[in-house]
């Protein structure tokens, strides 16, 4: 006579597999969820409309007032303004001139010319 002689598996080995499984299956799935959302106008429009932040790129070091431009030291900063990016200069009155940057640069310099205003050395450049 045969007896059903099948190994017995305990649950001290079987919940770790099934616990194992499923977080297996929930990691390899997270990330292949397509996104489904559509942007709806209103959120389009705050995203194109929103301005951003102005943020320092360095201050005047040079002014040529007869050739209508500013170079401008970045220090050390990163960002290097592409050329034809509006800039302004500001000084501690809260007196403003316009600027935009020139494809000169020789790091840590950029040439900007003067579109309005009156710019002077030591005036704070912000984009």
């Amino acid at each position: 006579m045969l007896v059903n002689r099948l190994p017995l598996v305990s649950n001290s080995f079987l919940i770790p597999c099934i616990y194992s499984a499923i977080i297996s299956s929930v990691i390899a799935l997270s990330g292949c969820v397509p996104e489904t959302r559509e942007k709806t106008p209103a959120t389009a429009a705050a995203v194109t409309t929103a301005t951003p932040e102005p943020s320092v790129v360095g201050e005047v070091a040079v002014v040529d007032a007869e050739k209508h431009f500013v170079l401008v030291d970045l220090e050390s900063n990163l960002y290097v303004p592409a050329p034809g990016t509006q800039l302004r200069a500001t000084n501690a009155k809260g007196e403003i001139a316009h600027l935009k940057a020139s494809p000169e640069q020789k790091r840590p310099f950029v040439a900007a010319d003067i579109i309005d205003g009156a710019p002077a050395v030591g005036d704070q450049v912000v984009r």
